[in-house]
């Protein structure tokens, strides 16, 4: 399926193009005055993620809601924010939007969204809590997202390496790799996002599911405490995999894609993604066998995986055609609706109620992580910080190219002073 991927070259030129079409500020043309002759109204909807991971959904759409044409827009992750923020402060944008819990909060403080508490009854207060403000839902939970470590189960059975349940075991495994000489992990450091989610991870696992770190977030966000003095232990631990060899400075300059190409022809034995990768390797080579194994700390447990709500739904308040925005989001909040969304982000679960789907044959390895509720993002707990997360990875890019830990989580305590500032 063709991806609509925007060109970034010059803010200006893209503002304009983005506010162009069917959207808040598009075409007047009557709503009701289109239904009458037949013809559709185009509603645009904004996502992070490419099309291929909503396919089935849209198709689905086009039958659940045939008086409605999406428009599917794919915006990058790393310009989504700034480019939905300024369309959204023109009273422009897209009639549908797709919002992280943080994004979400900021949006609803300025009035840029619709309330939905209709629907947001119909969904687990796990799903809706990181999407509500002052009392009201203000975005509808997609399938949830999580992040584990893919691995080839082919180079562990071939070479009787057995999977690890400590993170001592996980670097010892990846010496093991590294002796036989296989790449352990395929990671392509040109994105801010893989050392964010693999630190994170292991912070989750030692501190922040621990009751002296379970309120780190909700302090977090009202700069009651910071990351520099109080993370520094358990990074510095997790830096093994740096001076073990296994995240190098060469990986700054490989991408996702060249990671994911490593790990789908077995150059690699393991390469760190979700559900939305799975496809993908699958495509570069069907006879692969893979599996996923969650994160681990120092003491063995169930493990832990990076996720939570994906994307929110969101109808524009702004919107000329909010009626029948909000109606689609009612076909989404369906059953029916899950099991297209899920259709090709296998793996997730969903937050409507009745709607349950069995975990995939490829993440049997994480299933006991995932029923035992260990499936947590930091950031989605950290309110109008929570978009320091960016911040965070960036930093630790320029970590593993020799800055100090301490000068990397206070770059992260300054961002979020900044943030909280304003």
């Amino acid at each position: 399926m063709k991806k609509r991927v925007l060109a970034l070259t010059m803010a200006a030129a893209l503002t304009t193009s983005l506010f162009t079409g069917c959207g808040a500020g598009g075409t007047d043309k009557d709503e009701g005055a289109a239904q009458a002759n037949g013809d559709k109204v185009t509603l645009r909807m904004s996502y992070w993620n490419s099309e291929d991971t909503v396919s089935a959904l849209l198709d689905y759409l086009k039958t659940a809601v045939p008086e409605v044409e999406i428009e599917y827009q794919f915006i990058d992750n790393g310009n989504y924010n700034t480019i939905v923020d300024t369309q959204l402060s023109a009273d422009e944008g897209p009639d549908i939007i797709c919002e992280s819990p943080a994004s979400a909060l900021k949006h609803a403080k300025l009035g840029y969204l619709e309330k939905l508490d209709d629907l947001a009854g119909l969904y687990s207060n796990a799903g809706t809590n990181v999407y509500s403000y002052d009392g009201s839902t203000y975005a509808l939970p997609g399938i949830s997202w999580f992040e584990g470590i893919y691995f080839n189960k082919d180079l562990f059975e071939k070479n009787k390496i057995e999977l690890p349940k400590t993170f001592d075991e996980y670097i010892g495994v990846c010496k093991k790799f590294k002796e036989l000489g296989i790449k352990p992990l395929a990671a392509g450091l040109m994105s801010w996002e893989p050392m964010l989610k693999n630190s994170m991870a292991f912070v989750t696992a030692e501190y922040l599911s621990t009751d002296e770190g379970r309120n780190f977030g909700s302090d977090f966000r009202e700069g009651k405490v910071k990351m520099n003095g109080t993370w520094n232990p358990y990074i510095e631990k997790w830096s093994e995999t740096i001076k073990e060899g296994i995240y190098t400075k060469d990986m700054l300059g490989i991408d996702h894609a060249q990671a994911l190409d490593e790990f789908a022809t077995g150059t690699a034995a393991m390469f760190c993604s979700g559900p939305w990768d799975y496809e993908a390797i699958m495509a570069k080579n069907p006879d692969l066998k893979i599996d996923m194994m969650p994160f681990y700390g120092t003491k063995p447990s169930e493990g832990w995986l990076i996720g939570g709500p994906g994307c929110g739904f969101a109808v524009n308040a702004k919107s000329k055609h909010a009626d029948l925005a909000h109606k689609v989001l009612e076909a989404i909040s369906t059953v029916d609706g899950q099991k297209a969304l899920w259709e090709n982000n296998k793996g997730g679960s969903s937050y409507l109620e009745g709607a349950k789907f069995d975990i995939p044959e490829a993440y049997q390895s994480a299933a006991s992580a995932l029923n035992a509720g260990n499936v947590y993002c930091p950031w989605n707990e950290w309110g109008d910080a929570g978009d320091v997360h960016k911040d965070y990875g960036l930093q630790f890019q320029s970590y593993l190219d020799g800055q100090d830990l301490s000068t990397t989580l206070g770059n992260v305590d300054a961002a979020v002073e900044e943030l909280l500032s304003k």
